[in-house]
């Protein structure tokens, strides 16, 4: 499945997370539709996590973007690609949405992470399980509100 995705230029990668789904109540989500269900509203918990990564990492340079629609660099009509690259890592980050095949569809998050050097190592240790807790509860919420 990976073949033909927009996200395979960006490996190899020092770190890799999928999380999908397979919709069939509602089989069709537009990978529009996945990208806004996910970033447009986020949850108060969510905002407040945000808000201290930000002021823990702006003494380190890591860039700080307020909105992931300014970090879209590639789309097609099942795959956004979403990325950035700065001094100590960089990132990109795939919304997919399959065609739908016997009334079925198959949706997915997938995060690549390059270290570009030590920091950004120690930096992507320190946050990566708050990224799993947030990307795992996202992807699953976006599904939820589709199907309802």
């Amino acid at each position: 499945m990976l073949r033909s995705r927009l996200i395979k230029k960006y490996f190899p990668a020092n770190y890799k997370d999928c999380f999908g789904d397979k919709i069939t109540e509602n089989p069709y989500m537009s990978v529009n539709e996945l990208f806004n269900l996910m970033f447009s509203q986020y949850p108060k918990w969510i905002m407040r996590m945000y808000y201290i990564r930000n002021l823990i990492v702006k003494p380190f340079g890591v860039k700080i973007n307020k909105s992931f629609a300014n970090m879209i660099i590639e789309q097609n009509d099942n795959e956004i690609i979403i990325g950035a690259k700065d001094k100590h890592l960089s990132f990109h980050v795939s919304l997919f949405c399959s065609d739908v095949i016997d009334k079925t569809q198959e949706v997915s998050i997938t995060t690549i992470v390059k270290y570009e050097n030590i920091l950004g190592r120690i930096y992507f240790a320190a946050i990566w399980l708050f990224h799993r807790i947030i990307v795992s509860y996202l992807f699953k919420r976006a599904i939820k509100i589709h199907n309802t």
